[in-house]
Order: C-alpha cells, then structure tokens, then sequence
C-alpha cells in the first residue's frame, strides 16, 4: 500500500488527509483564507503528512477557491516530490454530466458523488453535504446527473439572521434535542438546524418519486452533517469523510491509466 495525501480547499475550511491504502492515518483542517504565506500552508501539510516519519508517494487536490490553488499545489508537491493531481470537471469521474449545464457544477460535488457512488452501485443515490452550502446532488442507477439544489449553510443561515436583524444573536451551529424552542436562540437553533433536517428528508422523498427513483441511498456529509442526523426522516448513511474518498479513489483510478498506458 501507499501513502496519498488528499486535499480540499473549500469556502470554509482547507482540510487534509492522509491515506494508507484505504487507511486515514492522519487529517486536520485549518480556516480557508486567500492570503496564505506559502511557507504557513506547507507547515501545515507537512505537520498532517510527515507526523509518524512516513512520506505520502503522490497527492490530489479539489478546490472551490482557486485564488490559492497555486500556492497549495506547491506545497504538496515540495512535500512528496511528485506534480499533485488536480481535479477538474474534465476528468472522467464515472458520471455521464451530458444532461447539466457544461462546467457549472462544483468538482466538490462530482467528487462527493463518485465516493457515494462506489458504495452504492446500481442504485440511486442522493448525496447531501452540509457545509458553507447545503448541496443536495442526484445521480440516477445508471450514473446520469439529474440535477441538484443549493441552499444556505446552517451556519450561514444562522449568520444571516444576526446580520441581517436588529434584536437576534450571533451563533454558532449546535445540536438540536428539541422540535421547538423556548427562547429566541433556540427557535434560531431548531430553525437552521432541524429545519435543515426535516427539508432534506422531505426533499429526497419528493426526488424519489418525481424522478421515479426507486430505493435511493441518501448519503448525508459536510461538516455540519452529524447535527441534523437525528431530524432526517428516512434511512440514510453518514459518510464525514466522504469527499476525501472520492478524492482517494480519483488518484488510483487516474494513476492507474497512466500506469496502464505507460506513461
């Protein structure tokens, strides 16, 4: 086996990991900002690569801010000597795109689906990922992307009420044990967060039966994921990790071709 080093740089959070074979054996993540000095960011993949003594033989990065792309492609490739793999929406990631809007769809979201995809073959699947953003993807049992949604994050919509507000708090996300509140931050609390429950299970049920999807796998990820698992209303899966997956299987798959074709 050997070591990859998967990264994602996403609107909130840059998060890195490290694979041995299909072993996480080391991950951390550090706020997403746009000005990075170089030498910050390859401390930081340094610190998650190199911790126990071992060396990642190659890596692969997905971004949705590409302002710093150049900066963390440097220092993965300094890391493990090797030019890192980038995703982009040209790569064949095993889903037939023909019926989306060519190139508007996050590498994120096509990452997310070809992990969640490579768990359930031959079945619908409905991949929800609760970051900034809440995503709701859908691939049919063929592999074909019907389409998708995109609403405001729970932490964004918590934000969004103080600052858009004169009377209501700031907060940050939490676990919800209760449908209704008793006081103002917890009416906002079980608005975001069990609101955001309850309309993906209502969304994914409404999929299913629009898009005649039968016995689709919703498949919950996103850091926010866990704290509306206990309001969605139907059997899912909860997969934190799942994008780094996706990104894991990406590198073998693509660094298999190469090997393949002898390049």
């Amino acid at each position: 086996m050997s070591r990859i080093l998967t990264v994602d740089i996403g609107n909130t959070s840059i998060a890195a990991c490290v694979f041995d074979g299909d072993t996480v054996i080391n991950k951390d993540r550090i706020a997403t900002r746009r000005n990075y000095p170089k030498e910050e960011l390859r401390a930081f993949l340094c610190r998650i690569s190199l911790q126990d003594g071992g060396c990642p033989k190659g890596s692969i990065l997905s971004s949705v801010v590409p302002e710093i792309n150049d900066a963390v492609l440097a220092a993965m490739e300094a890391i493990t000597g090797k030019r890192p793999v980038l995703v982009d929406r040209d790569m064949d990631f095993g889903i037939d795109v023909s019926a989306y809007a060519g190139g508007s769809i996050g590498t994120d979201r096509l990452v997310d689906m070809t992990a969640a995809r490579s768990i359930y073959t031959n079945r619908p699947v409905i991949v929800c990922d609760l970051g900034s953003c809440t995503t709701i993807t859908v691939c049919d049992d063929n592999g074909v992307l019907l389409g998708g949604m995109i609403s405001p994050g729970i932490q964004m919509s918590l934000n969004a009420e103080a600052q858009h507000t004169s009377q209501l708090p700031d907060l940050l996300a939490g676990s919800v044990t209760e449908l209704l509140g008793r006081d103002t931050q917890s009416n906002m609390m079980s608005g975001a967060v069990a609101g955001a429950g309850l309309m993906i299970s209502a969304a994914a049920d409404r999929i299913e039966r629009e898009y005649d999807l039968d016995n689709a796998a919703l498949v919950i990820t996103g850091g926010h994921g866990e704290l509306i698992l206990p309001w969605i209303e139907r059997e899912c899966v909860y997969r934190p990790g799942l994008l780094m997956e996706g990104l894991r299987a990406i590198y073998e798959m693509k660094t298999d071709m190469v090997s393949y074709l002898g390049a």
